[in-house]
């Protein structure tokens, strides 16, 4: 089987681009130590429903009546007695299944999390990707005009010094040089920054330094990029909303008092045994003003989960709106750009060039063209990059990422 590194740094065709980004969003997905603590968490959960509805523990006591003194012996009044105790509390009806079912509901609830950290996490892996690779797209075009500057530099300083051309030109090609191995340098950072968003996000920084971004998947048809309604957090909302409703429901009974249970078997020497049985009911004197506190705070708490939930599905329409604009603007500047801008720039170019070469123009011009043309180039790139990482986020969160998916295949 090839290796990992060598399928992203052959990925020089977009369909050969989209199936390295699938790969490294599958191996984020696999290795995310975030992930594997939340699933741990959802499965902890899972584990306290059983420990909430569970009974108290019942309590045996021993105990001695009527002796003289220890060692004595019991005697013969009816009333003296060696006898051993159990007493059982029993919860007032529908506490133990409500207490249950409080418990029951936040494993939804932190599956939804841990989902919506799926797709933000998919998301993450290809956004960092686009920005690797408008970076890296933006970093050509200035060294391509870097290299073309270099060239023309000592043909600018000939020029001067042998009196064909003048000072400016030559100061300008220079001034350019600097300038454009400042941007360089700008851009350069910008892809380690990209390339440590992807390490992180992997949990690999070697598999991170090893993909080569040079080309960006294919896209896919818009309008089937997912709705807001299809966001994790809007579930996860949604499941707090009924969790806090079953702890409100949970602590409305609290407060009712529980039963006690007891049985007591006592020996009498001679006499015939004595077997005693109790029932009591717990006077929440004290207990029940706590109790109606909790209960007020669960009321609280379910209203907030409520106004939350409404929230967060005004907060993803927004962010799904937001998302398609952004994409859609992208979209727009890439194809102005590709279509009609650097066609014109490119004759810009290649005209200064021939101008100067013909000695019609000075090197002030054609410097002017290149930096145009290679700012121009790295904007597209740009562009393209917002728009992929737009639509990518946009379908991520909606659960239509090719790998990461609404995560059903991963409960």
């Amino acid at each position: 089987m090839p290796t990992l590194a060598g399928d992203v740094a052959a990925a020089s065709t977009p369909e050969a681009a989209g199936a390295a980004l699938d790969t490294l969003v599958a191996l984020a997905l696999r290795q995310s130590p975030s992930l594997a603590a939340q699933a741990a968490g959802v499965e902890a959960a899972r584990q306290e429903i059983s420990v909430a509805g569970a009974l108290p523990d019942p309590m045996v006591g021993l105990s001695a009546v009527g002796e003289d003194y220890p060692g004595a012996g019991i005697g013969t009044d009816p009333m003296a007695m060696t006898s051993l105790e159990v007493t059982q509390t029993l919860p007032w009806p529908g506490k133990r299944a409500r207490r249950e079912a409080a418990a029951a509901a936040r494993v939804p609830e932190l599956a939804a999390a841990r989902e919506e950290a799926r797709r933000m996490l998919a998301a993450d892996v290809r956004e960092a990707y686009a920005d690797l690779h408008a970076s890296e797209a933006a970093s050509r075009a200035l060294a391509e005009a870097l290299a073309f500057l270099d060239i023309l530099e000592p043909q600018a300083q000939a020029r001067y010094e042998t009196g064909a051309g003048e000072l400016a030109p030559w100061l300008a090609v220079r001034r350019e040089q600097a300038t454009l191995a400042s941007d360089l340098d700008r851009e350069h950072a910008a892809a380690l920054e990209a390339r440590a968003r992807l390490g992180a996000a992997l949990a690999d920084t070697t598999m991170a330094a090893t993909v080569d971004a040079t080309t960006l998947p294919p896209r896919h048809d818009p309008s089937m990029s997912g709705e807001a309604g299809e966001f994790a957090t809007i579930t996860m909302a949604d499941a707090a909303a009924r969790a806090a409703g079953l702890m409100r429901a949970a602590a409305d009974v609290e407060g009712r008092p529980d039963l006690v249970l007891g049985a007591e078997y006592g020996w009498r020497d001679a006499m015939a045994p004595m077997v005693t049985a109790r029932v009591g009911l717990e006077v929440p004197l004290w207990k029940g003003r706590k109790q109606d506190a909790m209960a007020r705070a669960a009321a609280h708490g379910e209203h907030g989960a409520l106004a939350t939930a409404r929230a967060a599905r005004l907060q993803a329409d927004a962010e799904a709106r937001t998302l398609r604009a952004r994409r859609d603007a992208a979209d727009r500047a890439a194809t102005r750009l590709r279509e009609r801008i650097l066609p014109l720039l490119d004759l810009a170019v290649e005209s200064a060039r021939a101008g100067y070469l013909a000695g019609r123009s000075g090197a002030d011009e054609l410097v002017m063209a290149l930096r145009e043309r290679a700012t121009m180039r790295a904007e597209l790139a740009r562009e393209d990059s917002m728009g992929y990482a737009a639509d990518a986020r946009l379908r991520a969160l909606a659960g239509r990422d090719a790998v990461a998916g609404d995560g059903k295949d991963a409960r």
